[in-house]
């Protein structure tokens, strides 16, 4: 991966974990759908990385 990628990367899952502790202390309704959505755009992104690692 490059640096930019896995800057990207720590991003998403920084703001996904500051979501989830939203969720936590506030308005789950709110910051769910959020939370999740940057979750899986952080997963989709680390296989993406990976599957073109790999070739």
């Amino acid at each position: 991966m490059t640096d930019e990628t896995e800057s990207q990367i720590e991003h998403h899952l920084r703001e996904a974990l500051r979501h989830l502790n939203e969720a936590q202390d506030g308005d789950l309704r709110k910051t769910n759908a959020i939370a999740l959505e940057q979750v899986s755009n952080t997963v989709s992104m680390v296989l993406r990385e990976h599957s073109e690692d790999g070739e």
